[in-house]
């Protein structure tokens, strides 16, 4: 497998011109060579989560969660677009970069209705909000030293409003490979892994040919409770899911050598 420099390096080749005013970004690799990123491949190897918003009379608000997830406002980066995460539907828009400035298409996405009013408020603003940025720079950071603090993004807005979002690392840096998509279907039941004695999923892999009718299955498998990221079993319940799925380099004796990352329900209902 590739190492994390290269995969880097691949990925975000077509990313826009950097922003002068904007620092690099130093991350580790997994065998203990420094990477430096440039301001526009650090956007792309984050989330960013709505911190706060600065107003342009100097007070600062604190993000607006929705009281069901509890989520934060969240930017991901990737191939001249930006996906708007945590809301009530999936949003999405391009971007440019020139410079230090940014420039965002208008917002689309699907048009479900949210059950909670605020939170379909809040999303209208942010769509009409996002376009109207102007410019965009990175706080200095050092993620190779122990307890580094997050790198910090700040978008700037013709209202004179200011967004500070902190930074997450995306799975694809955090294991330096590129996602495989792969169906699992969970048993309705746990069942007691030997080793550990938690109460474990049941999982196998589910394979669809080109008209979406399942081909074939795996052999029954066992997974930690909490080995797919983003994944919450319900006893009695049963799913097939779709996870993107990333190695794990120089991975432990003994531990997992593959992480699992919840991208779509696909199927759900009650055991019979």
């Amino acid at each position: 497998m590739k190492r994390k420099l290269a995969y880097l390096s691949a990925i975000l080749a077509t990313a826009g011109l950097a922003a002068c005013s904007s620092p690099s970004t130093t991350t580790m690799n997994d065998d203990g060579t420094k990477v430096t990123l440039s301001p526009e491949q650090t956007l792309e190897a984050y989330h960013w989560n709505l911190v706060s918003t600065i107003k342009a009379d100097g007070n600062t608000e604190p993000a607006w969660t929705s009281s069901k997830s509890n989520k934060p406002l969240t930017l991901t980066f990737a191939e001249n677009r930006v996906a708007i995460q945590n809301l009530c539907n999936n949003m999405m828009a391009g971007y440019q970069l020139t410079e230090r400035d940014i420039d965002f298409s208008q917002v689309a996405g699907t048009m479900r209705m949210c059950n909670d009013p605020e939170l379909m408020q809040y999303e209208q603003t942010v769509a009409k909000l996002l376009p109207t940025a102007t410019d965009w720079s990175l706080a200095a950071t050092n993620q190779t030293q122990p307890d580094a603090p997050a790198p910090v993004l700040t978008l700037h807005f013709e209202n004179g409003d200011k967004w500070r979002l902190q930074g997450e690392q995306t799975n694809e840096t955090k294991y330096g490979s590129k996602a495989e998509t792969v169906f699992l279907e969970i048993a309705p039941q746990t069942e007691i892994c030997p080793q550990s004695g938690n109460n474990c999923l049941k999982v196998r892999e589910v394979n669809f040919d080109s008209s979406g009718i399942q081909s074939a299955v795996g052999e029954w498998v066992l997974f930690q409770p909490n080995a797919i990221e983003g994944f919450t079993h319900q006893d009695g319940v049963h799913s097939v899911i779709r996870t993107l799925r990333y190695d794990i380099k120089n991975a432990p004796a003994g531990s997992a050598t593959q992480a699992y990352e919840l991208d779509m329900v696909v199927q759900t209902g009650k055991a019979l």
